[in-house]
């Protein structure tokens, strides 16, 4: 521990033992580094009536404010806290249960080194079989339960009347289907956004075209998307709905691809270079449960191949759920809730 944390360190704990004295009731609080944070967390939050959400800082305040979550600034000293992210050392007490969880659905990127999730007393897989994985490379504290931010695909939450806002916001209308366009960070050198942002307006004229980006993505890329009035550039943190009202994924290597395949829908990827920590396991899955294009005008003919064949995968897709997600039954932030209550209340 370097001279700065140390000094951050035993202020936090000072602070946090004095709160804990005088604290009643144990209190449970959900750090988010983004909007995104809260969507993956959310249905295990709603089983917590007294949880707390915690922000970052002043800007990821004010982001969850515009979505209507109030929220305490960091930081805070809870008993217990719920991290989507590799961030456990900003509760550096150790009497806080400290318990992990992915903001992305499996593992699309090779698990990092196991003392990073050892920092925390519980890790959150998305099934049995991640959790196996996970054990091979050393990792002893991972508990599946599914991932919960795609609870509400399943559990009824996204009523046909609440499904047509959103068509109706991106001028989605019955004559056409609809392809939803997305990318991984391009500094990663596993994004295939170059192949296409330039050459989307090519199909509008038979498709509706959706697009949503990783959060990282340069400015110039998203400036260029935001500008064309041809596509729906979507920049909503929850990209759940627009999933639903789309008929096929282009991709690449981001984890969103399960979140669609979830769904048993048809899906397009990119053959894209390996990045430094990318899973044989997901190339194969990727192999099996999409069309492999390596160029725009391949990816033309895919859209056309997956809308007259939507299940020519599916018995691929619905294998590779059981894998990345045990059971798709609405009720993973359920599960969560009961392993924290049971070890921790």
């Amino acid at each position: 521990m370097n001279l700065s944390r140390y000094i951050e360190y035993v202020p936090y704990r000072v602070a946090w033992a004095i709160a804990h004295k005088f604290r009643k009731n144990k209190s449970i609080h959900f750090y988010c580094a983004g909007h995104v944070d809260y969507v993956v967390m959310e249905s295990i939050l709603g089983h917590f009536p007294n949880g707390v959400v915690v922000a970052k800082n002043r800007k990821v305040r004010n982001e969850l404010k515009q979505y209507g979550i109030e929220s305490k600034l960091y930081p805070t000293f809870p008993d217990i806290v719920v991290i989507p992210r590799h961030t456990a050392r900003k509760y550096p007490e150790p009497g806080i249960k400290k318990i992990g969880m992915r903001h992305g659905a499996y593992h699309f990127k090779d698990f990092v080194k196991a003392s990073r999730y050892h920092m925390f007393d519980i890790y959150f897989v998305t099934s049995n079989e991640e959790m196996r994985l996970a054990q091979k490379k050393g990792i002893k504290n991972t508990k599946a339960i599914g991932f919960p931010k795609l609870d509400t695909l399943f559990n009824g939450n996204y009523s046909k009347e609440c499904l047509q806002d959103y068509r109706e916001k991106c001028s989605i209308t019955d004559d056409k289907p609809v392809l939803l366009f997305t990318t991984t960070w391009d500094k990663s050198g596993t994004s295939a956004i170059k192949h296409w942002i330039s050459r989307i307006d090519e199909l509008t004229a038979d498709y509706h075209v959706l697009v949503t980006v990783h959060q990282w993505t340069k400015k110039r890329y998203k400036q260029i998307l935001k500008k064309n009035n041809k596509i729906c550039y979507v920049e909503d943190k929850n990209i759940l709905p627009y999933l639903l009202i789309s008929d096929v994924m282009i991709a690449d290597l981001s984890s969103i691809i399960a979140e669609f395949c979830a769904l048993d829908k048809p899906i397009i990827t990119y053959i894209v270079p390996d990045g430094k920590r990318t899973p044989k396991e997901i190339k194969d899955m990727l192999a099996d449960i999409s069309f492999r294009v390596n160029s725009f005008d391949e990816m033309k003919t895919a859209v056309q191949l997956a809308l007259s064949e939507p299940n020519k995968q599916s018995d691929a897709r619905k294998k590779y759920n059981r894998i990345m997600f045990d059971e798709l039954d609405g009720k993973a932030g359920l599960k969560a809730s009961e392993i924290i209550k049971k070890m921790y209340f």
